[in-house]
């Protein structure tokens, strides 16, 4: 049976996710001032973060999948979107998502556990999520490596950020590539291959089973700024050859599903469409 909230519910729980990004917001304030969404952005917000409820909910036998938001525009890239998530359906029936955030831009990241609403954010407005149903047997592994205490992907987390972090190495992480190594660890682990026990391990895996990252070509103009002026931007951890041509290995969306594609290893995959706001536009890279 299809839920439908009450107005007043409805509102009730959008407060809540407000709450939430309020919190998060204040607590970086020190550091920078996060953009407040409209109240049309908001909305769309908790109408996307509901139906994403229910699509989820309607899965049979399904405690975890991968979603994927907009958030920077990749669109010269020909890429939609930016960001992966997991999202675990927790011993309370809630669904939460499970992601490695850099705030503010700096240099640090850290994993966050949220509610949908606070994931989806102003993407609710301009992007469609993507979801992936990975295996039974993936999805097995995957939900007893989440499940508090979570120490193999904290294990596998690196917090030194990188935006355009080298897939096959270990400096520094970000948020697409931790998904990506917590995967192979998943994978590996349903395959009944050896145990991933830290990133050198996952990235071997990872190229003794033939992922391939997506190339980002960036000009040189875009070079130096990331080197002069950006805290969460270097190309130090790529190879020579990457740096001279300005083409660049990097951890996407689009390789990720590749890749479970590729493996066999994507039971199904959902679109959840989003609510158009007037005006809205994926945020500037």
């Amino acid at each position: 049976m299809e839920r439908t909230a009450p107005p007043l519910l409805r509102m009730a729980l959008l407060a809540g996710v407000l709450l939430g990004t309020a919190h998060t917001a204040g607590a970086q304030s020190a550091v920078c001032n996060e953009r407040i969404p409209s109240v049309p952005a908001q909305a769309a917000m908790f109408d996307v973060a509901w139906v994403t409820g229910e699509r989820l909910d309607a899965l049979d036998n399904v405690d975890v999948v991968i979603a994927a938001r907009g958030g920077q525009d990749l669109s010269r890239y020909g890429l939609r979107h930016s960001h992966l998530a997991f999202l675990l359906r927790e011993a309370d029936g809630r669904w939460r998502a499970i992601h490695l955030l850099n705030r503010c831009k700096t240099d640090h990241s850290q994993l966050y556990r949220e509610g949908l609403g606070n994931f989806i954010g102003e993407s609710g407005g301009h992007t469609d999520l993507r979801i992936g149903v990975p295996t039974p047997a993936v999805r097995a592994a995957l939900k007893a490596m989440l499940a508090a205490p979570a120490i193999q992907p904290r294990v596998l987390h690196e917090p030194k950020y990188n935006v355009v972090a080298y897939p096959f190495a270990t400096d520094y992480q970000n948020s697409n590539q931790w998904i990506l190594e917590v995967l192979a660890a998943a994978m590996a682990q349903a395959n009944g291959d050896a145990p991933i026990i830290n990133r050198s391990q996952a990235q071997q895996w990872l190229r003794t089973h033939d992922y391939l990252p997506s190339k980002l070509h960036l000009g040189l103009g875009k070079r130096l700024g990331a080197r002069l002026f950006v805290a969460n931007a270097t190309t130090t951890d790529h190879p020579a050859g990457e740096r001279i041509s300005g083409n660049y290995s990097v951890v996407t969306v689009e390789s990720v599903f590749d890749f479970l594609r590729a493996r066999d290893t994507l039971q199904q995959e959902l679109a959840i469409p989003h609510v158009k706001v007037d005006g809205a536009a994926p945020p500037a890279p």
